[in-house]
């Protein structure tokens, strides 16, 4: 009975979406809590009681892959919102590309730094350029440019959690309020989970995310076979 149970695809859905609500409601009550930003809390939470009840990831997948249907159902939806807002995209677009674009460009550029610094090989700097866009478009540019494909997921997820739980207290530190310049700097710097964050910040914050999500992804992928023959000069 017991096993029956904890194979059960139901079981695994009802506690990932039950530990995520679950959080919300905890942000609701503390919102400056970063330990209870709802995708942390959820993941975290997950991890635990695996660890704990020493159940096999494939048994949760059993449940937990169910939710990957609904990526990108909920992908498009971020589209609604763009639609709805995009008198800000048309009165800002020059400032929105711009933004996105240079924090593509500075990501990138803090790579080679820390490469020249900390001595990556080709292998590392492919696995890292990625890391800011959404895991479908950071696979295929990693295995593109000789990375380490799991390292780069791993580190794709790292990211996107980190400005999850962070960006709120960076734009109330450096004292950004526009609601544009928040949008953009979440999607651009921690794609799919960055924008779940702004979304709950406001429409607009969604909208702007949303879009420099996708931008990001793109930019970085137009920028691959540059990155590489820039890594062969360096340290190829």
């Amino acid at each position: 009975m017991y096993e029956e149970i904890i194979e059960s695809p139901v079981l695994w859905i009802v506690v990932t979406v039950g530990l995520y609500l679950f959080a919300a409601q905890l942000k609701k009550r503390w919102p400056r809590n970063p330990l209870f930003v709802p995708l942390l809390f959820a993941i975290v939470g997950v991890i635990i009681i695996l660890m704990v009840l020493d159940i096999p990831l494939a048994t949760y997948s059993t449940g937990g892959d169910f939710l990957r249907f609904f990526i990108t159902p909920a992908t498009v939806c971020l589209g609604v919102k763009l639609e709805k807002n995009f008198d800000y995209l048309a009165r800002n677009y020059k400032a929105i590309l711009i933004g996105i674009f240079s924090g593509v460009i500075f990501h990138t550029t803090l790579i080679y730094i820390f490469s020249l610094i900390f001595g990556f090989g080709p292998e590392m700097i492919g696995t890292l350029i990625p890391k800011t866009s959404t895991t479908a478009i950071a696979l295929g540019v990693s295995e593109s440019l000789g990375g380490i494909v799991p390292m780069t997921v791993a580190l794709v997820i790292f990211t996107g959690i980190l400005g999850a739980v962070l960006g709120e207290h960076v734009f109330r530190i450096f004292g950004i309020n526009d609601p544009v310049a928040q949008g953009i700097a979440m999607g651009t710097s921690s794609h799919a989970m960055g924008t779940t964050v702004a979304i709950q910040q406001g429409d607009v914050q969604g909208a702007m995310s949303g879009l420099a999500e996708v931008m990001t992804g793109v930019t970085i992928v137009a920028i691959a076979p540059l990155t590489l023959m820039l890594t062969e000069m360096l340290v190829g």
